[in-house]
Order: structure tokens, then sequence, then C-alpha cells
């Protein structure tokens, strides 16, 4: 298998898609280096860093460092930052540092300008007011989502409640229409009960005016018999309109 090489001279797989990385020297703060790099191609690598001095290796780390700002300007998933501690003997030759970011994956290298105090100061006076700017527009969006899934739940809970409430007006419009079928159903059935006893009672009214017919020779007599009978009918009859007044109601 023939083997590739990049300008500088690193071996590079054939048919792998080419490195494209980014990155920079954000500061250096103190002894603390600070910096960021990513392989556009690849932007779920971490990639190395190393510090070189003189053609030697001072210090190495990988990229791996989550920053809010890198995710919000499309720096990956935001974990691309580095950070190195610097002892002083390397920060009094910061001139002569040379910072190079390594894509493991191709081995390609990329020379991340380190610059100079003046320069670092100047953009730390312009990106620290920004960043606390874009820190808080991220707290409101965030801020918005939590009161957005809050409204949400509001909603869902409401409507919950108000089918569990139409469920239960249901059950109760059933549970009143069955008892008012059992109270008339109950009040027919008294009736039934009833009207058997006023047959019976009628019978025995008929059978009595037979034997007063029988009995009663004479036409007052008779006519005396027949206007009693006559008063018994007519309270039975009130009796049978009030049962039935009551059925009713």
């Amino acid at each position: 298998m023939s083997v590739l090489r990049d300008a500088d001279g690193t071996e590079r797989l054939p048919n792998v898609t080419p490195a494209r990385l980014n990155g920079r020297v954000d500061a250096l703060d103190g002894n603390r280096l600070h910096g960021w790099l990513w392989d556009e191609a690849r932007p779920e690598e971490r990639l190395k860093v190393r510090l070189m001095l003189d053609g030697r290796m001072v210090a190495e780390t990988v990229a791996d460092q989550g920053r809010i700002d890198l995710r919000r300007n499309g720096i990956g998933d935001g974990r691309h930052a580095f950070s190195m501690e610097l002892d002083d003997k390397t920060v009094a030759v910061r001139e002569q540092l040379v910072v190079l970011g390594i894509s493991p994956a191709t081995g390609m290298e990329l020379e991340l300008r380190l610059p100079p105090p003046a320069e670092l100061a100047a953009e730390a006076a312009i990106a620290v007011p920004l960043a606390r700017f874009f820190d808080r527009v991220e707290a409101l969006i965030a801020l918005n989502r939590r009161g957005q899934l809050a409204q949400k739940e509001l909603v869902e809970k409401l409507d919950e409640v108000t089918e569990r409430l139409a469920g239960n007006a249901v059950k109760r419009d059933e549970a009143a229409e069955q008892a008012r079928a059992d109270h008339i159903s109950q009040r027919l059935g008294e009736l039934d009960v009833f009207l058997l006893r006023f047959d019976a009672t009628m019978r025995g009214f008929d059978e009595r005016l037979i034997a007063i017919r029988k009995e009663a020779q004479r036409p007052l007599r008779q006519a005396t018999m027949l206007l009693g009978f006559l008063t018994g009918l007519a309270a039975v009859s009130s009796i049978v309109t009030l049962a039935v007044t009551l059925a009713r109601h």
C-alpha cells in the first residue's frame, strides 16, 4: 500500500478525508495557556495540543474541555477547548514557544499563533463584556424554554381535570336517571298492588249489592241501602284518585 505524505512530510493514509483543522490560542493568563482546537471534518474527534520549544515538546494536552462560547459559535459540541499550566521558565520565553494542534486520525498539524500580550489584552477587553451579554441571552432563552414546558404541563393537567370532571358529570347524570327510574318503578309497583286490592274490594261490593237486592223487599229500605252503597263507592273513588296522584310524583 502506498503511503501519502503531507507537505511537512507527515504520513497520511489513502482514502481518508483530509483534516480541516481550526483553532487559536486565546490567552496566556499568568502561567496558564488557554485556547481551542477542532477538526471541521471530524467534529466529534478530540485533538491533541503540543507546546514546542526549540523543536522539543514541553507539554501536551487534549482539546476536550467544554466552553459555552464555542458551542454558541458553532464549534462542534463546544468541547474543544484546552488549557495548559506552564512553569515560570517557559513563560519567560513565550516568544520562542510554538503551539501545535494535531489530528490523531490523519496526523495533520496546525500551528496555533500565540498573540502578543497587547493584542490579547485588547481582545479580552472586548470579549469579556460580550461573553457576559451572550450568557444573559442564553439564560433568558433557557428561562423561556422552562416557561414553555411549564405551560405545556399546565395545559395537559387542565385537560386531564376537565376530562375527569366531564366523566364524573356523566356518571352523576346516569345515577340520577337510574334513581328516577327506580322511583317510578317502585311507585308503579305500589299502584299495581293498590289496583289489585281495589278490584277485590269492588268484587266484594258487587256481591254485597246482590245480597242487598235480594234482602231489600220494600222500596224505602232498598233506596236507603242503595244510597249507602253509592256513598261508599264515592269514597273508594276518592281514595283511588289520591293513590294515582301520589304514584305520579
